[in-house]
């Protein structure tokens, strides 16, 4: 006798996980057959009960189309292909399909298209039953794997919940990368971090530019009121001006104030270099890195100070932890002094044809002991 078999599908429109279609000959007898209906309108304990009773008393396929396999296709396609594997998993073949919606399939059955089919015929109906309940348990078992999404919840949909754990930890292998809001998110994590680098002249920044730019998005800010006389000041700028303009890299500048440098400077001017004058310079000047940072919507800050071999390290690092818990932003720990870095820095100085100054910037540490 020849037969024929409803056809649905669960999972088109979810952001991750696979497409599953079921293929089902119905039992006429079978028990419950009131109760079969579109998967949709039963509650998980229904449908559940109810996939056992139709895999007992039907022949069925089930077929799976993975997530890599909807990107590559495209999501008829990748459906069509369940369909086709569901077809092949059934111990005896239908002579004639009934599917539920309207594309058009290549299908190696004739087959009729039915809207709302699931609601309609009891075969569909029971086929959604089997796919939905397939899949659930498939992501319920991802959900166990991939502990941060919560995909034993929303099963791969595009919820609130799904949404925020989407872009706090970004793609997972389950995701399909062909949806538009997993794409969108996807290629916003791609991105590098935004890093603000305070640069003291353009031979330091150098060095410390060539190190960051492989792992971040670097823009420079040129703030030293310590820098005297003026004209010191006006010859690193256009200096700076020069490094980032070869590098495409935007350049901010700050008031060149040097009479709030002058105020807090001034008691220290008798201390040695290193001690509490030059760090409440690096404190200065970092502070205001910090705060630009956080203001213009940076992910870090950092300076290029530690790449002199005459600035202390730990210190530099004490500040920058400090004003990372103040301001709320990253701090980007390097020692840029290391590898090489002051020695790659006079390399490219060399190359770049840059002044390099014979003293930091401030006058009293040109002051003879």
């Amino acid at each position: 006798m020849k037969k024929t078999a409803g056809v649905d599908e669960a999972g088109r429109g979810p952001w991750a996980g696979p497409v599953v279609a079921a293929c089902v000959i119905l039992d006429k007898d079978i028990p419950n057959l009131d109760a079969i209906n579109d998967s949709k309108t039963l509650t998980d304990k229904k449908r559940r009960e109810l996939y056992g009773i139709i895999k007992e008393h039907s022949i069925y396929g089930i077929g799976v189309a993975s997530n890599r396999e909807i990107d590559s296709l495209g999501i008829v396609k990748a459906t069509e292909l369940a369909i086709k594997r569901a077809i092949e998993q059934m111990s005896e073949k239908p002579y004639f399909l009934l599917v539920d919606g309207r594309d058009k399939f290549d299908l190696p059955i004739k087959y009729k298209s039915i809207i709302d089919g699931d609601k309609k015929v009891k075969s569909i109906a029971a086929a959604s039953i089997l796919a939905k309940v397939w899949r659930d348990r498939y992501m319920e078992l991802a959900g166990d794997i991939y502990k941060n999404y919560g995909f034993e919840k929303h099963k791969g949909y595009g919820t609130k919940l799904h949404t925020q754990n989407l872009k706090k930890y970004g793609v997972c292998q389950l995701h399909r990368l062909s949806f538009k809001p997993v794409k969108a998110i996807y290629e916003l994590k791609k991105q590098k971090p935004k890093l603000l680098l305070h640069a003291c002249c353009a031979p330091c920044a150098t060095s410390v530019i060539e190190r960051l730019k492989e792992n971040y998005d670097i823009e420079v800010l040129f703030y030293n009121p310590n820098i005297h006389p003026k004209r010191e000041y006006e010859i690193r700028l256009d200096e700076i001006k020069r490094l980032c303009k070869h590098h495409n890299i935007k350049l901010h500048t700050e008031e060149y104030d040097t009479k709030k440098w002058f105020k807090f400077a001034k008691k220290y001017k008798y201390e040695k270099e290193g001690e509490k004058r030059c760090l409440m310079c690096y404190g200065m000047r970092m502070s205001k890195t910090a705060k630009t940072a956080k203001q213009l919507g940076f992910d870090y800050f950092t300076t290029t100070l530690s790449v002199s071999p005459l600035k202390k390290y730990d210190k530099i690092k004490h500040i920058g932890k400090i004003l990372e818990k103040s301001f709320k932003i990253k701090f980007e720990y390097t020692d840029f002094k290391k590898k090489d870095g002051f020695k790659r820095s006079a390399e490219l100085s060399k190359k770049f044809g840059f002044y390099r100054q014979n003293y930091c910037g401030c006058i009293y540490s040109m002051r003879i002991p």
